[in-house]
This record gives C-alpha cells, structure tokens and sequence, in this order.
C-alpha cells in the first residue's frame, strides 16, 4: 500500500475508513507512547508518530480490500511498533548510514554526547579540568570496548533507568541486568586501575 493512496486535498471529504480510523487513534496513540516509553521526548514523539502512519496506511489497505472491519487499534499499534523497531518507515527510504537513522540507532549507533554519560559516574563539582578530560578518554574508550549489548544497558542505567525498564528494553532478566550492572562496574574499575573485581 503506498502512502500517496491516503493523501487527500484539504477540502475533500474525508474517506470512509479515516473517520474509524480517527476513534481508535487514542488507543493507538497510547499503546505507542508505552512502547517507546525510555526513549527521549523528542525521539519518543517522532516514534509514536511513525506508528500512527504505519497504523494508518495498514488500515486503508484492509479498508481497500473491504476488510477494515478486520481492524482494530491494538494489532495496529503492535504492528506499527514493530516496524519502527526494524527500522521500516512507512512513506520513506531509511538510509543506515545516517547516524539519526532508526536503523542506525538499532545497530548501537548513538548521537548523545559521551559527557552526559560520563557525568553519570563522576561527580563533575569535585574534579579538575585534567581530571575531567582523563575521565572523558577513558570512558569513551572503555565504552567503546563494550559489546553493543553492554553499551546499551550502560547508556540505559546512565539515564536512570530502573533494573526492570533496562531489562525490558535489552530483552533480559531483572537478573541478568542486576549481575551486568556489577560486572560493568567491576570492569570499569579495572579498566582505570581503581581496585580489584568485587567477589561473587
């Protein structure tokens, strides 16, 4: 279905299927803002935006094929969710390349300064300009190490996220999530020479 088959003129009256499809954006809308909930706001709204065109042109193609009864707003929401999470766009070409890509991004690419990471770990008031540049190389470096796993739940902890939103988010255990945060930590503190692993 292609996305100029639901472009209408301003003042023509609306198609059939766009007055259904305007009740169950509510639930769409809903259903999409939970999904993308540890997401930023600005990427967050582009996300949930994404998934209401997904939902809209998945509705008109069943409406065309005098299915719309067939529709309803959670699969819809589910299927547009899971769309923007590979990375297809309804009504444009993706280009992995481009680091603000949703593509790009599921690979583990990410725009966010490593500072706002950085001060995360280190409390910025107490140390010294060379202090603060020694802390920015040898994260960037310790980060770039991790595997894109490891980077994800590092940058997710880094933002606050709870134990049980991480593991959502990077599809693992609370567990595994609790035993990850104390072997980066650990491997953090090897990596600039603080102390020895923690025991078991």
């Amino acid at each position: 279905m292609n996305c100029s088959a639901i472009v209408v003129a301003d003042d023509a009256p609306p198609l059939p299927w766009q007055a259904s499809f305007v009740q169950m954006l509510p639930t769409i809308r809903r259903y999409a803002r939970i999904a993308f909930r540890e997401l930023a706001p600005e990427e967050r709204e582009e996300a949930i935006q994404t998934v209401i065109a997904s939902a809209a042109v998945a509705y008109a193609g069943l409406a065309q094929a005098g299915r719309a009864k067939l529709g309803y707003a959670t699969p819809l929401a589910r299927y547009g969710v899971r769309r923007y999470r590979s990375g297809r766009l309804t009504g444009s070409r993706d280009n992995a390349a481009d680091v603000g890509s949703v593509k790009c991004r599921l690979r583990g690419c990410r725009t966010e300064p490593i500072d706002s990471i950085a001060q995360s770990i280190s409390d910025y008031r107490r140390a010294s300009p060379a202090e603060m540049a020694a802390l920015r190389i040898d994260f960037s470096q310790w980060y770039g190490s991790l595997s894109r796993r490891d980077q994800r739940v590092v940058h997710a902890l880094a933002q606050g996220e709870r134990t049980s939103a991480v593991a959502e988010l990077c599809r693992l255990t609370a567990g595994r999530v609790s035993q990850l945060r104390r072997e980066l930590h650990d491997s953090w503190r090897l990596f600039v020479g603080d102390a020895a692993p923690s025991p078991c």
